[in-house]
């Protein structure tokens, strides 16, 4: 069983839902956790939104680092690890002295769907967390089954520049379409398209489709 810590600002929406998302439909392979660098407690519109997609709120708690490893640390007798800690927002990102041990950090940059009025943005962020959960558990759950890349093949592709600055790009605005790396960087769809064959065949990127747009991003 693999475990996975959630990390955002306020405990309050993201983080929360993606706790939920995890334990009710993953938790043949993972246990989630989640928690907030300034908590704020839980919005109601969290509880609202999971009760709405048939997901249990029940557990849930808004709490800061130090007490869930505190409450981790008293319920196994180990000091709390992590194999995963996902960061929801740049703020817990940036706070890295916070964070607690883990093997492996990730950065999914949300927005915070309590910053606005009414259910749009929890819709958002809740189909978001959705496609990307299922795309991190596919290559995730069996620790046996880890992509190898072999340190020269990484290398090679960070050779050239165009497909540097693709990664680059994408890492920091996390999944980009064809056309939007094309814009900016000023090169044509073609060169474009078959950079991002180079990386997909590397396993360095992988794609979502919402709709009719196809998105690229870091390989989990």
């Amino acid at each position: 069983m693999l475990s996975v810590l959630f990390l955002c600002t306020a405990n309050a929406a993201r983080s929360q839902l993606a706790e939920a998302l995890v334990n009710q439909r993953y938790a043949e392979h993972f246990v989630a956790y989640s928690a907030g660098t300034q908590p704020k407690g839980i919005d109601p519109r969290t509880i609202k939104h999971l009760q709405a997609q048939g997901l249990s709120s029940s557990g849930l708690r808004s709490k800061t680092i130090a007490e869930l490893e505190q409450d981790i640390q008293q319920q196994t007798q180990r000091p709390a690890l992590f194999n995963f800690i996902i960061t929801l927002c740049d703020s817990a990102k940036q706070e890295c002295a916070l964070l607690p041990n883990g093997e492996a950090i990730l950065h999914w940059n949300l927005p915070d769907p309590a910053s606005q009025q009414g259910m749009a943005l929890f819709e958002q962020v809740f189909s978001e967390l959705e496609l990307r959960l299922a795309e991190f558990v596919r290559f995730n759950h069996n620790p046996q089954a880890a992509l190898q890349i072999e340190p020269i093949d990484v290398f090679k592709q960070f050779s050239d520049n165009t497909r540097l600055q693709i990664l680059m790009l994408i890492e920091d605005e996390q999944r980009l379409s064809v056309n939007q790396l094309c814009t900016a960087l000023e090169v044509s769809q073609p060169k474009v398209s078959r950079h991002l064959a180079l990386l997909r065949e590397c396993q360095l990127l992988s794609t979502t489709r919402q709709g009719q747009q196809v998105f690229y991003h870091l390989n989990p």
